[in-house]
C-alpha cells in the first residue's frame, strides 16, 4: 500500500509546488507591468557583463523589482533543486555582479528565475554590448507579440549563448541532448514561463523547445539569454 501511495503523495506535494511557483511568476509579472508604467514603458534594465562599471547597471532584475511584489521570497521556486543564494548566484542570464548592499537585501536571498536580458537591453555594436542606460531600455510598444514574448521564467541559472532552450533543474541550454529529458524540468515534466504581456502559464518541455525552434514565442536579438525550460 505504502508504495502505491507514496508516488501519489509525491505527485500532490509537486502539484502544490508548482501552482506555488506559478503564483509567484504571476505576481512577478505584475511587479514588471507597474516597473514599466512607472518608467515611460520601458523594462527593466538586465546586468551585462560588459557595464561592470556603470553603478545603474549593478542591480540585478528582482532588486529592481522588489519595491513593486514587495517580497524576495517570490523569487524561490519551491521545487528548485538548485536554490542559488546570496553570494553565489551563478549567471542567471549574464547576471554575473550583485549589489548586495541595498536596502533590504536579505543574506539568504535565492533566486529561482532568469530574465531574458536580450529581450529588454537594446544591443549597442560599437562596444559590442548591451545598452545600460534606462532611457535606451526597450519600451513596451516595440513589442508586437508581448503574450507570445517569454521574459522571466524558471531557469538553472547559468549563462547561455544565442538564446537558446535550457532545462531548468539540471543543465544549460548547450548540455548533452541524453540530459535534455523531461525528469531534468523542475515541474514534472515542464516550467512554468511569465511572458511581457505579464500572463504567467506552464509549459511542457517539449512544448517549451518547440516553440521555441518554430519561431512561436519570440526571443529578439541582442546579448545573451538564459535558460528558459
Amino acid at each position: 500500500m505504502a508504495a502505491i501511495l507514496f508516488p501519489v503523495f509525491a505527485k500532490a506535494r509537486e502539484k502544490a509546488r508548482a501552482t506555488s511557483c506559478l503564483s509567484n511568476l504571476k505576481q512577478i509579472g505584475l511587479g514588471l507591468e507597474m516597473y514599466c508604467q512607472d518608467f515611460d514603458e520601458r523594462y527593466v534594465m538586465a546586468q551585462t557583463w560588459c557595464h561592470r562599471r556603470d553603478p545603474a547597471a549593478n542591480a540585478q532584475y528582482w532588486q529592481k523589482l522588489q519595491p513593486y511584489v514587495k517580497n524576495y521570497g517570490l523569487f524561490a521556486c519551491p521545487s528548485s533543486s538548485d536554490q542559488c543564494r546570496n553570494g553565489s548566484i551563478p549567471h542567471f542570464g549574464v547576471n554575473d555582479i550583485l549589489n548586495a548592499n541595498l536596502p533590504g537585501m536579505p543574506r539568504d536571498l535565492q533566486v529561482s528565475y532568469g530574465y531574458s536580458e536580450n529581450l529588454q537591453n537594446p544591443y549597442n555594436r560599437n562596444p559590442g554590448c548591451c545598452e545600460t542606460t534606462l532611457t535606451k531600455m526597450n519600451k513596451v510598444a516595440a513589442r508586437t507579440q508581448p503574450s507570445a514574448t517569454p521574459v522571466i521564467a524558471d531557469s538553472k541559472g547559468l549563462m547561455n549563448s544565442g538564446g537558446r532552450v535550457g532545462w531548468a533543474n539540471v543543465c544549460a541550454a548547450n548540455c548533452n541532448p541524453d540530459r535534455q529529458i523531461d525528469d531534468n524540468t523542475r515541474h514534472s515534466g515542464g516550467s512554468n514561463v511569465t511572458f511581457m504581456d505579464g500572463h504567467a502559464k506552464f509549459h511542457a518541455a517539449g512544448q517549451c523547445k518547440s516553440n521555441w525552434d518554430t519561431g512561436t514565442w519570440r526571443a529578439g536579438c541582442g546579448c545573451w539569454g538564459n535558460g528558459k525550460a
